[in-house]
């Protein structure tokens, strides 16, 4: 380093040592507001990534953090269609009731699986917000099922500046038994079909 470099670098130091105060002052103002605001955002998305299946929890509930695609699984293939969606409305005490979502589902078994039996779990779920509804426990087949599932909350909604929830994500537990080395073997996976860039078939009016 030269003079004239370390002249500039002890002039620089003067000026931080004389105005500590106000720079432990500025970095208060601006530096810890902004990381409470990241904090509050990546805290809520990551909160809400993951959830339970069980419809109450329990200190033995087992929380999910991994989901496949409805193609990705092992032994089954599912093929998914939203088919209606009904908004819930307020009763006479203020609550709302009355919402459901309701879809077709079947599955096709992939190659070299002889599946016995396949059974879904559903569960609506919000990124950002923690709007949960759990549905009943379903055996599918090859041809298409329908089932619903009741979701009495308020769509859409902002719950941080800039985020805007509109639907909620399907998630399935899906549980399969097949035969292999003739002993019956049984799997249980996790898929995730997001809403948000899709429509029901049917609006069903209040």
């Amino acid at each position: 380093m030269n003079n004239k470099n370390q002249t500039r670098m002890k002039k620089i130091l003067k000026w931080i040592d004389k105005n500590r105060v106000k720079i432990g002052i500025w970095l208060f103002l601006v530096i810890l507001p902004i990381s409470l605001v990241v904090t509050a955002y990546v805290g809520s998305y990551t909160s809400n990534r993951s959830l339970y299946f069980d419809q109450e929890v329990t200190e033995e509930s087992e929380k999910i953090k991994s989901f496949v695609s409805p193609d990705e699984l092992k032994g089954v293939t599912l093929d998914i269609e939203w088919d209606a969606l009904k908004k819930p409305v307020e009763d006479a005490e203020g609550a709302l009731t009355g919402g459901y979502y309701r879809f077709n589902i079947k599955y096709t078994a992939n190659e070299n699986f002889d599946l016995e039996n396949v059974k879904i779990t559903p569960v609506l779920k919000t990124d950002w917000k923690g709007f949960r509804s759990v549905g009943i426990d379903r055996y599918i087949s090859t041809s298409f099922i329908s089932f619903s599932i009741d979701f009495n909350y308020d769509l859409p909604i902002t719950p941080l500046p800039f985020v805007k929830v509109e639907e909620p994500i399907l998630y399935l537990r899906v549980e399969y038994t097949y035969l292999s080395a003739g002993q019956n073997v049984t799997e249980v996976e996790y898929v995730k079909f997001p809403l948000n860039d899709l429509n029901p078939n049917i609006v069903v009016p209040n």
